[in-house]
This record gives C-alpha cells, structure tokens and sequence, in this order.
C-alpha cells in the first residue's frame, strides 16, 4: 500500500500527511471489492460485513443522538411518476408487483431539527453497503446539519438489477412523506453512486423538494474525460466498463450478458445525470475533490445544473482530495471543512 511508501519516500501528494494517505488507502481497498482477484474480492466483502464495527475503531463519531433501526414496506407506484421513465417505465411496474412483501432495513438518526429530514442514499457503486455500514455518516451528517437522518439498505446488484435500487429510493421516499413531512422539508443526499440514486429518485419525482447535497457523485459512466486518466494512479476509483464480468456498471446493467441496449442505456439520463433535464432542479450542493478521476464529469454536471436551472448550484472543489474523503478518518486534510460547510448549506436554506 502507499501508506507504505509515505514513511519511506514521503507522500503521494505533497500536500497529504499521513492521515489523509491512510485514509484514501483505506477508501481504495474497500473498492476493491469488485476486483477480478478472488483474494481481494474476498477481503473486500469481509471489510464490508464488519464495517460497523471497524469504522467504530477507525471513525469514531462522538454523538449522543438517538439511533432507532426500522423496516420501511413496499408501495404501490404512482403511475403518474412512470410517464417521464421511459424505458425503465415497465422494469419498474414490474418490480414493484414482485416488491409487495418486501421490508428494508433502515435506521433513523435523531437531531435538533423536527421539521426536516435528510433522506440519505448510501453509495458502494450499487453492490455494496448497507445502513448501519453507513451510521457514521449518517451521525456526522446529522451532526453537522442539527437536521434528522433516514438511510436505508436498498437491494443491490447484481441480484437486484437496475431499476431496483429506484424503486426502493422511491418506497424510502414515500416512507418518509406518511412521516408527515411535506417536499419542502425533505432533502436527499448520497455518496458516490447514492448521489447517482439521489439525482435518479430526483428525476422519478420531480418534486420540489428543499435541497440535494451530493459528495463526489457519478453523474456519467463513460470514463472518457481527461480527469480519468490524469488522476487515475491518485484517486480511489477505476474505470467504468462493460468488459469484465466484475465491473460494477455491468453487474447492475446486464448482470446476465451484453445486448446492444446495455451500451445505449451508458447514456440514459438516469444512469448519467449529465444527460438530464436539469430545468426544476431545487438547491444543490456538490463536494469533489481535485484529485478525483470523476472531477471533469462532476464540474460538467454542474455547469450544465447552472445553466438550466434558476435554483442556486454550489460546487465545491477541494484540493489534491480523493473520492468521499468526507467518509476519511476524522483529521483527514479538509475533512473538518466539507462538513462544517455542508451544515452551512442546510442552515442557508
């Protein structure tokens, strides 16, 4: 690991300290889940399975807040919300018809604030994570907004196909408004692939919700910008493929082969947010890092956001930072500033 080489020749980066080295380290291991080697996909998936553990060791949050875990049922569509779908319009309706016994697993962070909540779409490129592997980030965000926190476990790929995911954002999504929240107190967020989901739920509703805030999300899969490969020895990402039966876009695409529609869908707009309408866009944060190999395809999402939509779109770029170095260990270069900024966002509202 370079955490290796940053005690013999110094850091990757001039400006890391060991922290920060240690915590992109720890972030690009867990990615190595979807590897094509055995071994590393194995160790991955254990990473994973006791992450609530470890990152109580490695990331601890310290926080009185009330934490309770909850199940959130199936909910029939609205078919009004199908009309603007298109081809996912029947994945879905059929999806939901094979959904009606389903319960997902979430957990509810307490706060200050009883009037919103933060609806949090966790990332883990769609084949991995779950809410409690998400707590502390979850505590952090409600931590630094005072704002209340919902994160759920949805169904993953590649034994739940895309449009799974969509659906179960839209059952938290409903869970969350028999709650008794109105749109206007209801804020989505998410990491990485959960911006991605965020952005998607987004579109499925085009409700006029208070706010998105979205750290390092995908809002394209080509991997064809200049970032990809002028931060791909750096960064915590490889790139998006349909090739290997291992990568992840594949798993939750075609997880049973390749047609010519799986290379059509690389730009549907629900798949790359970069391709959407973005005209009733509500408020938006986005944090990148520089040092991202996503930071070309993020700044575009966000100068097409601030071109179609009379909403305010606050991009925030950190320097030399990695992808969600917000989920780092606690003293990792900017780590303190991105969630102090992210609350003030909210607060700003």
């Amino acid at each position: 690991m370079s955490t290796i080489q940053f005690i013999v020749s110094g850091p990757m980066l001039p400006t890391w300290d060991r922290r920060t080295q240690l915590s992109r380290d720890l972030i690009r291991f867990l990615a190595t889940s979807s590897s094509e080697s055995p071994l590393l996909r194995a160790l991955g998936v254990a990473c994973f399975k006791y992450w609530p553990l470890i990152s109580q060791i490695l990331q601890p949050v310290h926080s009185n807040a009330q934490v309770s875990e909850l199940t959130i049922p199936a909910y029939p569509l609205n078919p009004a919300v199908l009309e603007a779908t298109g081809l996912w319009a029947h994945k879905l309706t059929s999806i939901a018809q094979a959904s009606q016994q389903m319960r997902m697993e979430a957990e509810h962070i307490a706060s200050t604030d009883s009037k919103h909540i933060i609806l949090y779409l966790h990332g883990g490129s769609y084949t991995s994570g779950t809410a409690r592997q998400y707590r502390n980030m979850h505590l952090r965000l409600a931590q630094a907004t005072g704002v209340q926190v919902l994160g759920f476990s949805y169904r993953l790929a590649p034994q739940a196909p895309y449009p799974t995911q969509l659906y179960d954002a839209y059952c938290a999504y409903q869970y969350v408004r028999d709650l008794g929240f109105s749109d206007d107190h209801i804020i989505f967020a998410g990491d990485s692939a959960g911006g991605n989901l965020a952005l998607a739920l987004w579109q499925l509703l085009r409700a006029p919700i208070r706010a998105l805030v979205l750290l390092s999300p995908r809002v394209d899969v080509t991997s064809t910008r200049d970032s990809w490969k002028r931060n791909a020895q750096v960064d915590v990402l490889r790139p998006y493929t349909l090739d290997s039966s291992h990568s992840t876009i594949r798993q939750l695409l075609a997880p049973k082969g390749l047609s010519q529609q799986t290379y059509q869908l690389l730009s549907n707009p629900f798949i790359a947010p970069i391709h959407a309408d973005l005209t009733q866009l509500p408020p938006i944060l986005v944090q990148v890092g520089t040092a991202e190999v996503m930071l070309d395809d993020i700044v575009e999402f966000a100068a097409q956001a601030q071109m179609q939509s009379s909403s305010m779109v606050e991009l925030q770029q950190y320097e030399n930072m990695f992808h969600v170095f917000q989920a780092g260990l606690p003293g990792t270069r900017h780590f303190k500033e991105a969630w102090e900024r992210i609350g003030a966002f909210i607060r700003s509202l």
